[in-house]
């Protein structure tokens, strides 16, 4: 059994690397979707914690099932607003419109 060589592997992984942090098309117009936003101000709030979700649910579950943009910007915006959540918020800034596409 051959391993790969070190060079290709590196290469593989960028390749790799580049894929997930830079959208293709269909990832942009996705993300150009009024649910894409609603999704992901939902998914900010879920990983937010605050108030009881019971009573105020962060989700729109008949959406998130049928809509692939709002289920893809609640997953992105839970994913980023949870990573935030140990870290102090910039002054004037408002973490959960930072990533998404014409947020403030």
């Amino acid at each position: 059994m051959r391993l790969f060589p070190a060079s290709l592997t590196i290469l593989v992984a960028t390749a790799l690397t580049g894929c997930m942090l830079f959208p293709g098309p269909e990832e942009r117009a996705l993300q150009k979707n009024p649910n894409f936003r609603e999704g992901y101000e939902d998914g900010c709030a879920a990983a937010g914690g605050g108030a009881n979700p019971r009573e105020q649910p962060y989700r729109d579950d008949a959406l998130y099932s049928s809509d692939a943009a709002y289920r893809s910007g609640w997953n992105d915006g839970h994913a980023v607003c949870r990573s935030q959540t140990n870290t102090p918020a910039s002054p004037g800034g408002n973490p959960a419109l930072s990533g998404v596409p014409g947020g403030q």
